[in-house]
């Protein structure tokens, strides 16, 4: 199949770079359009996540600078350094690791407020109004998010009372424990 001199590969890589350099420029201009551009829409997820390995969560922009440097490394190999689809496959991809990579450990150690020896999370996140976005069981743990100066922050989150709050129920953190947050819905008696 062909599209405008362009073989199903080379669309792939066109439309994947396209997309990603846009979700990375929007992603870097911040969260307020993105509250203006929030639909409602809510994937409730609910799972004990206790006892994990320390992830460290990959930041969206890190995922757009990936996608951006495969689309773009693969479109030069395929069209103008002519490759064949697995070499050029292989290399975009790699490029694209080294390079998300690099935008995740930039995000990690230089952009993220955590590392700042001025930010505290704790200070930045106590009484602060949070949002559910996977629902917390009745005794266990689930996440909340706010928005702040440097953007969206989410944590993992429990409820003070040991009960289950849904997901998009907007409550009040309490305490906070490392990335943990200890909330309780907002219209609480």
């Amino acid at each position: 199949m062909e599209i405008a001199g362009f073989d199903a590969l080379q669309c792939v890589y066109a439309v994947v770079a396209l997309v990603s350099f846009l979700f990375a420029v929007l992603s870097l201009i911040g969260t307020e359009i993105g509250d203006s551009m929030h639909v409602g829409a809510h994937a409730d997820i609910d799972a004990d996540v206790d006892g994990g390995a320390g992830f460290t969560h990959v930041s969206p922009f890190a995922l757009a600078v990936f996608g951006a440097t495969f689309g773009l490394v693969g479109l030069i190999t395929s069209v103008w350094a002519e490759m064949e689809p697995i070499p050029s496959i292989l290399i975009s991809t790699a490029a694209g690791l080294l390079v998300g990579g690099a935008a995740q450990a930039l995000f990690i150690y230089v952009l993220s407020p955590s590392k700042s020896s001025h930010f505290s999370l704790e200070d930045d996140a106590l009484g602060r109004d949070a949002e559910v976005t996977i629902s917390i069981p009745a005794n266990g743990k689930g996440q909340v998010a706010y928005n702040n100066v440097s953007g969206r922050v989410t944590m993992g989150a429990r409820s003070s009372s040991g009960e289950p709050i849904p997901s998009g129920t907007t409550v009040v953190i309490k305490r906070v424990s490392g990335r943990n947050a200890i909330v309780r819905p907002l219209d609480y008696k």
